[in-house]
């Protein structure tokens, strides 16, 4: 079962391409216009301004509106007519352009592990080389240097990464996108101290809510207190008329700060506002937290923004039991991350679940290159090797895994024994294992886990020809009747199809964001702004005669 830590709105760190196709990228002074007509007549205004004069800075105008996704293939003509036209071109201009142009502006797809023919393949070496050879031509590119760092450090070489993330700082000391790269490094190799000094200390913070909502996410992660927190609340008094797609990341962490401390009136309203025009981490996080703030995700900026994240698609996916989307959209975040293990911990989940034993296990290989303790990928790891029959490996991540966390995941490990005893025959100690895991994992409350155990129990007594498999197997479909969790039915989904249907899906009332209010008399429709009760209809209607 996937085991991950408790999400926090920390900085993300995507491949600079992507994040230089987001507001986060830009100026704060510059408002993003939702309006796709205006903004087309913006960016033939800046084409117009640029082709007179062939300036430099005009160009990054124009390449400025590749945010804007219905624009960008015409971003990407103009940006080759000024390479082919020997244009003044800066390198990390003439990378945007290369970038953006592939499969006119989609992605490449680079993974820990090979997805096609190319099996003997070292991870990421054809990004490395290309990043390698931007470096040899122009070694001040810091964001060049941005990426080779992510890619290093996903191949767990954490030194050489550091070296590059430090070289690009001093090549862009006030750059926002290195600050917080450099902050997300040191909270991935366990330094959220430093990360959190690192944006605190820096004379921009004061009057960037980018920066203002690290420090807060990052003063969580380090066991401190916020210094910006009470700044960023009068920031945002001061500066109402800010654009709201700057302001989202800070408002993002006041709610989760407000939520934390039982100010749910609060902190509803600031994840509202939050969620005006949201980014992907700040969608990601609500999908998350929606079982704490309770409000609905449906408008259209959330909408599109959810489109635009891997990481929430996965969520989503994972939240209705589909395992093609599932797979599909944790590739598609690794790619984005590939120095994460979250992504890692859900698709090798997956492929457990599954019986791709083979499969979940080179995944969590490749997670364990970046992050040797991941007690997520190390549980994965004990259960694979187990129901591959490697008992030496198994029991030897086990002994592992307590070494590095004690007790904390004895009714892990436990079951994953028990699993070892059913397999050579032991069906009396694999009981006792498991209900050892079970009854732990119940004293800690943690039901939805105490049922997963049984349903994993259940069915390898089954396939084990256990003399009460049967028994078992309805005991444990019982419980999880009592206590479902996502995991269990996708469990069910793929081993038990004939019993998925009758565990029960979550469906709690939600408030809405917002509320439509229409006028009969005046024929009029108005919103009505602020989060509502949860039995608050989506639309009233004032003034209708019956």
């Amino acid at each position: 079962m996937r085991i991950l830590p408790r999400r926090r709105l920390i900085p993300k760190w995507r491949p600079v391409t992507s994040t230089l196709g987001t507001v986060e990228a830009t100026s704060t002074a510059r408002k993003k216009n939702s309006d796709s007509a205006e903004n087309a007549d913006e960016l033939n205004l800046a084409i117009s301004q640029w082709r007179e004069t062939k300036n430099v800075g005009l160009l990054g105008e124009v390449l400025s509106f590749s945010v804007d996704k219905d624009l960008q293939e015409k971003v990407i003509a103009v940006g080759y007519e000024a390479l082919n036209g020997g244009a003044a071109v800066t390198p990390i201009q003439s990378l945007l352009i290369h970038d953006l142009g592939k499969n006119n502006g989609k992605e490449e797809h680079y993974t820990a592990v090979p997805l096609g023919p190319m099996e003997a393949c070292h991870p990421f070496q054809e990004p490395i080389q290309r990043l390698r050879s931007l470096l040899r031509f122009s070694p001040d590119n810091a964001l060049a240097l941005l990426d080779f760092a992510q890619l290093q450090t996903a191949l767990g070489k954490s030194r050489s990464a550091e070296r590059a993330l430090r070289t690009a700082l001093s090549l862009a000391p006030n750059n926002r996108t290195v600050l917080r790269t450099l902050a997300r490094f040191y909270v991935h190799t366990e330094r959220p101290d430093v990360a959190h000094q690192l944006i605190k200390n820096h004379a921009r913070t004061l009057q960037d809510p980018w920066l203002m909502a690290s420090e807060i996410a990052l003063a969580d992660a380090a066991g401190t207190d916020s210094f910006f927190l009470g700044k960023a609340k009068r920031f945002l008094v001061d500066y109402s008329k800010f654009p709201e797609s700057h302001l989202t990341e800070l408002l993002g962490n006041i709610a989760l700060e407000e939520l934390h401390s039982g100010n749910m009136k609060k902190a509803r309203e600031s994840q509202r506002r939050a969620l005006l025009a949201p980014n992907d981490n700040v969608v990601a996080q609500a999908i998350d937290f929606q079982h704490h703030f309770g409000v609905e995700l449906l408008t259209p900026s959330i909408a599109q923004a959810i489109k635009s994240s891997a990481e929430a698609l996965l969520l989503q996916a994972w939240d209705a039991v589909d395992p093609d989307a599932i797979e599909k959209h944790a590739i598609d975040w690794h790619s984005q991350e590939p120095f994460s293990s979250r992504p890692i911990q859900l698709l090798s989940s997956l492929y457990a679940y599954r019986g791709a034993h083979s499969t979940a296990l080179r995944w969590i290989q490749a997670g364990l290159r970046t992050d040797q303790l991941d007690k997520g990928l190390l549980i994965n790891l004990a259960f694979v090797h187990a129901n591959m029959g490697s008992h030496e490996l198994a029991n030897a991540t086990l002994k592992r895994l307590r070494h590095i966390h004690g007790k904390e995941i004895e009714s892990f490990a436990n079951a994953t024994e028990g699993l070892l005893a059913y397999q050579l025959g032991d069906f009396a100690d694999g009981d006792a294992l498991y209900d050892r895991a079970v009854a732990e994992f119940d004293r800690k409350g943690n039901l939805q886990l105490g049922a997963f155990c049984r349903l994993n129990q259940a069915f390898l007594a089954v396939e084990r020809s256990h003399p009460t498999g049967m028994a078992i197997a309805q005991k444990a479909i019982d419980l999880v009747k009592s206590n479902p969790s996502k995991d269990s039915q996708l469990l069910l989904k793929l081993r038990f199809p004939d019993y998925a249907t009758e565990v029960p899906k979550e469906s709690p009332e939600l408030r809405k964001l917002s509320q439509w209010v229409f006028d009969a008399k005046e024929n009029k429709l108005i919103e009505t702004v602020g989060v509502t009760s949860k039995t608050s209809k989506r639309l009233i209607i004032l003034g209708h005669d019956n």
